[in-house]
């Protein structure tokens, strides 16, 4: 298990160091190295750690990202709503000072 999270975990460095440092030669170097690296160290891991559990490892990953889509939907779906509400008191207060003016005339 630590080889296969560690090889995400390099991996991940790998490309973001690609990304960053693109146009300097010794870094591209290095990061296609990380990367390099980081496929072997996953491969050495599935095999020590067997294909069921990776299986299982990305079912919950899978899970847990479906999980948070449908939490962000849901939380999206009621921003129209509150932003309308907030809107339409905003409109009321500044249309009671309006008046408050006006009548003070």
């Amino acid at each position: 298990m630590i080889l296969v999270v560690s090889s995400f975990i390099l991996g991940f460095y790998g490309k973001v160091l690609f990304i960053t440092k693109f146009y300097e030669p010794i870094y591209l170097i290095t990061s296609l190295s990380i990367w390099a690296f980081s496929f072997i160290l996953l491969f050495a891991g599935v095999f020590l750690v067997g294909w069921e559990t990776v299986r299982m490892i990305q079912y919950s990953i899978h899970n847990h990202v479906r999980r948070t889509v449908k939490d962000t939907y849901q939380y999206t779906k009621g921003l129209p709503k509150k932003g309308y509400s907030y809107t339409k008191e905003l409109h009321k207060k500044s249309m009671a000072k309006i008046k408050k003016s006006m009548a003070k005339k």
